[in-house]
């Protein structure tokens, strides 16, 4: 038994101090850690600056009895075991203490062997509870951790690891810091007021931040009486527990993880500290794969854009019409309310939508006049040909759709596959809309540029024939509010 109770710490209340003297006495030849308080006030004082596990409280004592003080514990610490005892006991008493919360109740005199039996029992209890509270919080951060890897979107993936860190840390607010080029910490995303970017600029966040770093460490401090970290600044006063984690990869620290929870709440416990360290590690490589997806994809994108450079120099009339497309399409896709992941493949797609024109001869890209039917063939081959070039290269997969069928008609009426309405990707309807405005307002080899009031006349007019109406609505309204500016 003295090893199992190694470590647990027990709080005796009463006003008898003889009483306490006695069980304290019991308790720590038992193999507890015991603190006494003489009044319900000097415990609340000590529950708040040390880890009880249980507590043994008298019911009749003098100012705060021992029913209220059961009712604070169970409103700052839920989950922390309260055996009341009385000398005076009366069944409505007793009745009153357990549906208060209160785990067990003693009659005086009482046997210190039945107290030991019911506070061993009780803090087994709450172990029990706790393991269950464990085991169905790591189940949760299974199913967090297979959601962020979910997801190469940077943005997405720091919005999803702060949102899934507080809502598991139950905290009241938080921020992610990263390093940047120049190796300073740099805070990329915050909570919302009053956890915004201001207040994680405090010189309590940043020497905490610095020290995780340095010390390759997470941390707990907690408002005004943490003994362990004297060195750092004080909280806010409206701050009772902060957590800091450093965000490790296997070879180098790349941030820190910040959360805060509010005076009036519990602070943070070692569980706490445990559960966030799990999902910040799986958090950190993801968050670096990530890193390393778009870095490749960036190379990739650098290799594909030369291309898309070698095709804009074989047509000259033809110099930023991709960088161009890309710009509407992007304007578009916001205004049509798309996520970010979308935005960013529509954003590449505009930039490559013509890539295919590589293979088409630069005399036919180049004519003054009218294109023959075989050359006009020769032109319409250019998607398909895109789509190729593209297909077999992982990052740009998702874009092949798009390019492939950007110049479908809505009424059925274009190329390469003659596709109609709804079954023409979202993506490439938008594309289509953006690539064709663009077009119409170049200056071309064989008709000088329209004008904008002209372009946006056609628009109007093939809305529902060659564009998708609503996406074409879409960018005439995204048209005047530019022209607003």
């Amino acid at each position: 038994m003295l090893d199992a109770n190694k470590e647990k710490q027990v709080l005796v209340v009463d006003d008898e101090q003889s009483i306490c003297e006695i069980v304290k006495a019991y308790l720590q030849k038992n193999g507890f850690s015991v603190f006494q308080a003489l009044s319900a006030e000097k415990a609340v004082e000590i529950i708040k600056e040390n880890k009880i596990d249980l507590v043994l409280t008298d019911i009749k004592m003098p100012g705060m009895n021992g029913v209220d003080l059961l009712k604070w514990i169970k409103e700052y610490n839920n989950s922390l075991p309260v055996i009341m005892t009385t000398g005076f006991p009366t069944l409505d008493t007793a009745i009153e203490a357990l549906k208060l919360g209160a785990y067990d109740y003693l009659t005086k005199p009482f046997h210190l062997e039945e107290v030991i039996e019911k506070i061993v029992r009780a803090i087994h209890t709450r172990q029990l509870q706790e393991d269950n509270l464990l085991f169905s919080k790591l189940v949760s951060l299974h199913e967090v951790t297979k959601e962020l890897s979910s997801t190469h979107v940077l943005d997405e993936l720091y919005n999803r690891f702060l949102n899934y860190s507080i809502k598991v840390s139950r905290s009241n607010g938080g921020s992610l810091l990263f390093f940047d080029e120049s190796l300073q910490l740099k805070i990329v995303l915050a909570s919302s007021e009053p956890y915004d970017e201001t207040f994680w600029q405090l010189p309590v966040f940043k020497a905490a931040s610095r020290r995780a770093v340095d010390k390759g460490e997470s941390l707990i401090i907690n408002s005004g009486k943490d003994s362990t970290h004297k060195e750092t600044p004080q909280l806010p006063e409206f701050i009772l527990s902060y957590m800091v984690f450093p965000l490790k990869t296997p070879k180098k620290i790349i941030g820190v993880l910040n959360l805060v929870r509010a005076q009036n709440t519990l602070s943070f416990s070692r569980l706490d500290l445990e559960l966030i360290n799990v999902l910040a590690s799986q958090a950190s490589i993801s968050i670096e794969n990530a890193r390393l997806y778009q870095n490749i994809r960036e190379n990739y994108l650098k290799t594909v854009r030369g291309f898309a450079l070698a095709v804009e120099a074989k047509d000259k009339y033809t110099h930023g019409h991709s960088e161009n497309v890309m710009k509407y399409t992007v304007v578009l896709a916001k205004h049509l309310g798309l996520e970010a992941k979308d935005i960013e493949q529509i954003k590449y797609a505009g930039l490559l939508h013509d890539i295919g024109k590589i293979g088409v001869d630069e005399a036919i890209l180049n004519k003054p006049g009218k294109l023959t039917p075989q050359e006009f063939d020769q032109i319409k081959k250019h998607p398909e040909l895109g789509s190729r070039i593209l297909e077999n290269v992982p990052f740009f997969e998702s874009l092949v759709p798009l390019i492939k069928h950007h110049h479908e008609f809505f009424n059925g009426n274009g190329y390469p596959t003659g596709l109609a309405g709804e079954a023409i990707p979202y993506g490439a309807r938008i594309l289509s809309v953006a690539d064709a405005f663009e077009a119409m307002t170049s200056n071309r080899p064989y008709r000088k540029a329209l004008s904008h009031d002209v372009a946006v006349d056609i628009m109007k007019k093939e809305k529902g024939s060659q564009f998708d109406p609503d996406i074409a609505e879409a960018f005439l309204e995204v048209m005047k509010a530019l022209e607003k500016l």
